[in-house]
Protein backbone atom coordinates (compact mmCIF):
# COMPACT_ATOMS: atom_id res chain seq x y z
CA UNK A 1 0.00 0.00 0.00
CA UNK A 2 1.39 3.36 -0.99
CA UNK A 3 1.39 5.94 1.69
CA UNK A 4 1.19 9.50 0.68
CA UNK A 5 3.29 12.20 3.03
CA UNK A 6 3.35 15.87 2.61
CA UNK A 7 6.37 18.18 3.56
CA UNK A 8 6.19 21.51 2.58
CA UNK A 9 8.75 23.23 -0.08
CA UNK A 10 8.40 26.77 0.64
CA UNK A 11 11.35 28.80 2.30
CA UNK A 12 10.04 28.97 5.66
CA UNK A 13 9.86 25.12 5.83
CA UNK A 14 13.51 24.78 3.81
CA UNK A 15 14.82 27.21 6.46
CA UNK A 16 13.79 25.04 9.34
CA UNK A 17 15.11 21.77 7.71
CA UNK A 18 12.10 20.28 5.62
CA UNK A 19 14.61 18.76 3.29
CA UNK A 20 16.11 17.06 5.87
CA UNK A 21 13.56 15.80 7.47
CA UNK A 22 12.26 14.59 3.44
CA UNK A 23 15.74 12.54 3.40
CA UNK A 24 15.04 11.10 6.69
CA UNK A 25 11.74 9.98 6.00
CA UNK A 26 13.21 8.57 2.63
CA UNK A 27 16.06 6.99 4.61
CA UNK A 28 13.84 5.37 7.49
CA UNK A 29 11.01 4.35 4.95
CA UNK A 30 13.84 2.49 2.42
CA UNK A 31 15.38 0.91 5.87
CA UNK A 32 12.05 -0.97 6.86
CA UNK A 33 11.29 -1.95 3.08
CA UNK A 34 7.86 0.53 3.04
CA UNK A 35 7.08 2.42 -0.10
CA UNK A 36 5.96 5.88 0.16
CA UNK A 37 4.99 8.75 -1.87
CA UNK A 38 6.09 12.38 -0.25
CA UNK A 39 5.04 14.67 -1.99
CA UNK A 40 6.07 19.10 -1.52
CA UNK A 41 3.26 20.76 -1.17
CA UNK A 42 3.04 24.46 -0.11
CA UNK A 43 3.26 25.69 3.65
CA UNK A 44 -0.72 25.94 5.67
CA UNK A 45 0.93 29.16 7.07
CA UNK A 46 1.40 27.68 10.61
CA UNK A 47 5.35 28.83 10.18
CA UNK A 48 6.20 28.22 13.85
CA UNK A 49 5.11 24.69 13.45
CA UNK A 50 7.24 23.82 10.92
CA UNK A 51 8.69 21.32 9.33
CA UNK A 52 4.72 20.38 9.34
CA UNK A 53 4.54 16.88 7.87
CA UNK A 54 1.34 15.35 7.16
CA UNK A 55 0.42 12.10 6.13
CA UNK A 56 -2.82 11.12 4.31
CA UNK A 57 -4.99 8.64 6.25
CA UNK A 58 -8.60 7.94 5.39
CA UNK A 59 -10.08 10.08 8.15
CA UNK A 60 -8.23 12.71 5.75
CA UNK A 61 -4.58 14.58 6.34
CA UNK A 62 -2.79 14.05 9.99
CA UNK A 63 -0.40 16.69 10.78
CA UNK A 64 2.93 16.19 13.15
CA UNK A 65 5.11 19.21 13.78
CA UNK A 66 7.54 20.94 14.18
CA UNK A 67 9.81 17.69 12.88
CA UNK A 68 13.26 17.88 12.85
CA UNK A 69 15.38 15.32 11.38
CA UNK A 70 15.92 13.37 14.63
CA UNK A 71 12.53 13.21 15.29
CA UNK A 72 12.05 10.82 11.64
CA UNK A 73 12.82 7.65 13.60
CA UNK A 74 10.46 7.74 16.35
CA UNK A 75 7.37 8.73 13.89
CA UNK A 76 7.77 5.53 12.38
CA UNK A 77 7.61 3.58 15.53
CA UNK A 78 4.49 5.36 16.60
CA UNK A 79 3.34 4.29 12.78
CA UNK A 80 2.32 7.96 12.16
CA UNK A 81 1.95 6.41 8.47
CA UNK A 82 -1.38 5.63 9.90
CA UNK A 83 -1.79 8.33 12.07
CA UNK A 84 -1.29 7.30 15.08
CA UNK A 85 -0.63 9.17 18.58
CA UNK A 86 3.27 10.60 19.11
CA UNK A 87 4.61 13.90 21.26
CA UNK A 88 4.26 15.83 18.03
CA UNK A 89 1.10 14.19 17.04
CA UNK A 90 -1.81 17.63 16.09
CA UNK A 91 -4.32 15.52 15.09
CA UNK A 92 -6.42 16.08 12.04
CA UNK A 93 -4.70 19.32 9.99
CA UNK A 94 -8.39 21.20 9.37
CA UNK A 95 -9.30 20.29 13.37
CA UNK A 96 -5.95 22.75 14.31
CA UNK A 97 -7.47 25.66 16.23
CA UNK A 98 -5.56 28.05 13.82
CA UNK A 99 -6.79 26.49 10.77
CA UNK A 100 -10.38 25.51 12.05
CA UNK A 101 -11.07 29.46 12.97
CA UNK A 102 -10.02 30.31 9.11
CA UNK A 103 -12.21 30.76 6.05
CA UNK A 104 -9.46 30.62 3.35
CA UNK A 105 -10.70 32.46 0.02
CA UNK A 106 -7.60 33.43 -1.82
CA UNK A 107 -5.64 31.01 -0.17
CA UNK A 108 -7.81 27.94 0.09
CA UNK A 109 -5.18 25.56 -1.79
CA UNK A 110 -2.16 26.75 0.88
CA UNK A 111 -0.45 23.70 1.83
CA UNK A 112 -2.99 21.23 -0.08
CA UNK A 113 -1.34 21.40 -3.51
CA UNK A 114 2.24 21.08 -4.61
CA UNK A 115 2.89 24.73 -5.70
CA UNK A 116 4.07 23.71 -9.23
CA UNK A 117 1.61 21.28 -10.29
CA UNK A 118 -0.31 22.23 -12.92
CA UNK A 119 -2.12 19.29 -11.95
CA UNK A 120 -3.15 19.68 -8.24
CA UNK A 121 -4.21 23.30 -9.78
CA UNK A 122 -6.70 21.92 -12.57
CA UNK A 123 -7.83 19.37 -10.20
CA UNK A 124 -9.05 21.96 -7.28
CA UNK A 125 -10.80 24.11 -9.58
CA UNK A 126 -7.96 26.58 -10.66
CA UNK A 127 -8.87 27.17 -13.84
CA UNK A 128 -12.38 27.79 -13.23
CA UNK A 129 -12.08 31.54 -13.35
CA UNK A 130 -9.83 31.92 -16.30
CA UNK A 131 -12.04 29.84 -18.48
CA UNK A 132 -15.37 31.89 -17.45
CA UNK A 133 -12.86 35.48 -18.22
CA UNK A 134 -11.96 33.75 -21.86
CA UNK A 135 -16.19 33.43 -22.90
CA UNK A 136 -16.78 37.06 -22.27
CA UNK A 137 -16.20 40.14 -23.66
CA UNK A 138 -13.43 42.09 -22.70
CA UNK A 139 -15.25 44.86 -21.08
CA UNK A 140 -17.65 42.24 -19.05
CA UNK A 141 -14.33 40.69 -17.63
CA UNK A 142 -13.10 44.48 -16.27
CA UNK A 143 -16.99 45.10 -14.98
CA UNK A 144 -17.19 41.65 -13.60
CA UNK A 145 -13.16 42.45 -11.42
CA UNK A 146 -14.25 45.75 -10.44
CA UNK A 147 -17.90 44.38 -9.20
CA UNK A 148 -15.66 41.69 -7.10
CA UNK A 149 -14.17 44.00 -5.04
CA UNK A 150 -10.70 42.54 -5.72
CA UNK A 151 -7.68 44.61 -3.80
CA UNK A 152 -3.96 43.88 -4.54
CA UNK A 153 -1.76 43.21 -2.12
CA UNK A 154 0.36 45.85 -1.75
CA UNK A 155 0.55 48.12 0.79
CA UNK A 156 -1.98 50.57 -0.93
CA UNK A 157 -4.29 47.17 -1.99
CA UNK A 158 -5.71 49.67 -4.91
CA UNK A 159 -8.67 48.25 -6.75
CA UNK A 160 -7.61 45.88 -9.65
CA UNK A 161 -10.40 46.59 -11.85
CA UNK A 162 -9.27 50.51 -11.71
CA UNK A 163 -6.08 49.21 -13.29
CA UNK A 164 -7.92 47.13 -15.38
CA UNK A 165 -10.21 49.63 -16.92
CA UNK A 166 -7.14 51.96 -17.42
CA UNK A 167 -5.25 49.71 -19.36
CA UNK A 168 -8.16 48.52 -21.42
CA UNK A 169 -8.94 52.35 -22.01
CA UNK A 170 -5.77 53.42 -23.13
CA UNK A 171 -5.24 53.44 -27.20
CA UNK A 172 -1.98 51.68 -28.07
CA UNK A 173 -0.77 49.59 -30.42
CA UNK A 174 1.26 47.60 -27.57
CA UNK A 175 0.48 47.38 -23.98
CA UNK A 176 2.83 45.91 -21.54
CA UNK A 177 2.09 44.09 -18.68
CA UNK A 178 4.98 44.27 -15.51
CA UNK A 179 4.51 42.10 -12.79
CA UNK A 180 6.22 40.91 -9.45
CA UNK A 181 7.65 37.06 -9.87
CA UNK A 182 9.42 34.37 -8.74
CA UNK A 183 12.15 32.34 -11.09
CA UNK A 184 10.66 28.36 -10.43
CA UNK A 185 12.90 25.82 -11.37
CA UNK A 186 12.36 21.90 -11.52
CA UNK A 187 15.58 22.06 -8.85
CA UNK A 188 14.33 24.42 -6.40
CA UNK A 189 10.40 22.34 -6.70
CA UNK A 190 10.61 19.49 -8.40
CA UNK A 191 7.77 18.35 -10.84
CA UNK A 192 6.43 14.89 -10.73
Amino acid sequence: MNITIFVPCDSAALAAGADEVVDAIHKEAAARGLTIDVQRNSSRGLFWLEPLVEVLTPQGRVAYGPVAFEDVPSLFEADFLHGAKHPLCLGPTDAIPYLAKQQRLTFARMGVTRPTSLDDYAAHGGWVGLKNAVAMQGDAVVQTLLDSGLRGRGGAAFPAGIKWRTVRATTAAQKYVVCNATKVTRERFPIA
